[in-house]
């Protein structure tokens, strides 16, 4: 049996802004900002904001609430991330951008099931068809969304059994997150151990400009703008378009956006082929990774920078790895 969300926990409870805190005695206020995309709600940067005490007495964040984001996102990340309150309780608000679903009955329904049902749904792509866009903004169509999304029913005992589990799954994944950020922090420094700074100016080894690595100016290339590529050009197989979460997993992740052949030939200035390393030109800046040997070549999104060097100049996996570990984007950045 599955059962509408609203009937679990009523109407979204709206957040609250306040005015600046000029005294510094104002209330912590959660944002948007403070979500991550895991689930958990971030505390380091929390401001506060001078509110009207005796508006907020029932929109003091509670254990178990779940916050859910109604503005926001933007065309790679959709709005309606949701997040598990489990800080001090009569403490915290929530501001305007976000709403707050508080379960009625906790007899029935343990609202880290709920939370779970909520996060599953985000995860599959579930809140797309209720976001619509103002002035650049992603907002939810939240009291829709709240009285469609629909939970699916099981005992007290086996809902808590079910979020039991799933909490040491997530437990495993955040440590094998802050393994595999030692790991990689690891070659970072074996590389300037080896190698010495490469972005130094004081470093003694030869260096050329990057565009010497290569054999022609174009094996340097963004990927095409503008009219040269449309979303509507998009397909669900075919020629793969490859992005930025492709190049964030070393290309593990799979496409997500397809061309036709015929696409895909007018834009062959921007393939990307076995050897080539990949860059991102947006969110994590600088991120590299080879495109494998064993993949057919596809189409860079724009918002990738292709290079190609020379291999009988310079070995693409050095050059990966100088590019990435060195520092040398993080430089230009800067």
């Amino acid at each position: 049996m599955r059962v509408k969300l609203g009937e679990i926990v009523g109407k979204t409870i709206s957040g609250e802004w306040g005015n600046d805190d000029e005294f510094g005695t104002g209330i912590p206020v959660l944002r948007t900002t403070n979500f991550t995309n895991d689930g958990i709600i971030n505390y380091e940067k929390v401001v506060t904001r001078d509110i009207q005490k005796k508006k907020i007495d029932e929109k003091y964040l509670r254990y178990g609430d779940i916050i859910i984001e109604k503005s926001g996102g933007s065309d790679k990340q959709p709005v309606g991330r949701v997040v598990f309150f489990e800080g001090e309780e009569h403490t915290y608000l929530f501001n305007n951008f976000t709403g707050v679903l508080r379960v009625n009955d906790a007899t029935k329904w343990n609202s880290r099931y709920v939370f779970y049902s909520l996060y599953a749904n985000y995860l599959s792509g579930g809140t797309i068809r209720y976001q619509n866009k103002t002035t650049g903004l992603h907002n939810l169509k939240t009291e829709q969304y709240v009285s469609e999304f629909e939970v699916q029913y099981r005992e007290l005992s086996e809902q808590k059994n079910i979020c039991e589990l799933l909490d040491k799954v997530s437990d495993l994944i955040a440590i094998r997150k802050k393994q595999l950020q030692k790991l990689d922090d690891l070659v970072k420094a074996r590389f300037v151990e080896m190698f010495g700074d490469l972005a130094n100016p004081a470093c003694n080894w030869l260096q050329i400009r990057l565009a010497d690595a290569c054999m022609d100016p174009d094996d340097i290339k963004c990927g095409p703008f503008g009219t040269q590529l449309s979303k509507e050009e998009y397909r669900d197989s075919g020629v793969a378009v490859w992005e930025i979460p492709q190049i964030n997993s070393h290309f593990v992740t799979k496409p997500s956006h397809y061309l036709t052949e015929e696409k895909a030939k007018q834009l062959d200035a921007y393939s990307l082929k076995p050897g080539d390393i990949a860059m991102s030109r947006k969110g994590n800046v600088g991120k590299c990774a080879i495109f494998p040997t064993r993949f057919e070549a596809g189409i860079i999104h724009s918002d990738v920078l292709r290079i190609r060097v020379d291999d009988s100049r310079v070995s693409p996996l050095f050059m990966m790895h100088q590019l990435h570990y060195s520092g040398a984007v993080q430089h230009q950045i800067e």
